[in-house]
């Protein structure tokens, strides 16, 4: 539930399968496509819902509804927008309400908002992109939750304020040498590690978790064998996974993993979860998740 007192609704969306994850989004997708919401408001557009019209984002921004009920998000027209993977990670994160969690890149500040108003966690987001950093204040605000969330303009490889119950993260994943670099300087950082890399992300991390801390985060399923050799190497113990795919009939294409600083070795790998029963129809699951941000007990 959102502490303003809306209820988490299933967000009607139609995107095309293979646009799924923000792992392989296409260049310059927007609005539906990217699976940020429907019905995006844009400056100098329609008019804004009552209870947001001081709220109007800028020239370069919409104003994108979540799939919980009065929760929006501000986003650039143009670079990264999220995914469905932000829902998928919020979901799979395990903790108990209050816990103090740390959102590392925290980009426009969409998960460290889920966190927080549907699953009652106290969040301090780290963003290295100072305008995303302002765009994401805005966006809690409109929220009314800066009581639980906190966006720090940071390097996360300087940042060394506080430690936290958890991390949570959807990091850069492709290295520099991988691919097309996007010619949009925020789409290239959140899609390739040009400012932060596998094991210095991990680095940071056991570094800001308390003794026995969680760590969280997505991850293109072509990347397992790296991530889990690389966790290891940091002393957080892979704990539990989960691999979504498109379909029942197709690949995993990303992976949800857990880790625990110093742990034993023992990981769970849970059901595959599938996002469509078919083409442009969610699995039960899937709006389960958009209800309400969580996974069922079997996963």
């Amino acid at each position: 539930m959102n502490p303003r007192g809306g209820r988490c609704i299933k967000k009607r969306m139609t995107p095309e399968e293979k646009d799924v994850f923000s792992s392989a989004p296409p260049e310059g997708a927007g609005g539906a496509e990217d699976h940020a919401s429907h019905d995006p408001v844009i400056a100098g557009g329609a008019a804004l819902p009552g209870h947001i019209g001081s709220a109007l984002p800028r020239e370069d921004e919409t104003l994108d509804p979540l799939a919980c009920s009065g929760l929006y998000v501000l986003q650039k027209k143009q670079g990264y927008r999220y995914s469905l993977d932000a829902y998928l990670l919020a979901a799979f994160v395990d903790e108990s309400p209050g816990c103090e969690m740390i959102d590392i890149g925290s980009g426009s500040g969409v998960l460290s908002i889920l966190l927080a108003a549907a699953r009652g966690h106290r969040v301090t987001g780290v963003e290295i992109q100072d305008g995303m950093v302002e765009m994401s204040q805005r966006s809690v605000g409109l929220a009314g939750l800066q009581d639980r969330v906190r966006i720090v303009h940071a390097d996360i490889r300087e940042y060394r304020e506080e430690q936290f119950d958890a991390v949570v993260t959807n990091p850069p994943y492709r290295p520099v040498s991988a691919g097309r670099i996007s010619r949009d300087q925020g789409r290239a950082m959140a899609r390739h590690e040009i400012s932060l890399d596998l094991e210095a992300l991990l680095k940071c991390s056991y570094e800001l978790l308390k003794p026995g801390g969680r760590f969280y985060l997505v991850y293109p399923a072509w990347r397992l064998p790296d991530l889990i050799s690389a966790m290891r190497a940091a002393r957080i113990e892979p704990k539990r996974a989960m691999f979504v795919h498109s379909t029942p009939s197709s690949s995993a294409e990303i992976v949800l993993m857990s880790g625990l600083k110093d742990g034993g070795k023992e990981l769970n790998v849970c059901r595959p979860f599938f996002v469509f029963a078919r083409q442009g129809v969610y699995t039960k699951e899937m709006e389960s998740v958009f209800r309400a941000l969580k996974l069922p007990k079997s996963h």
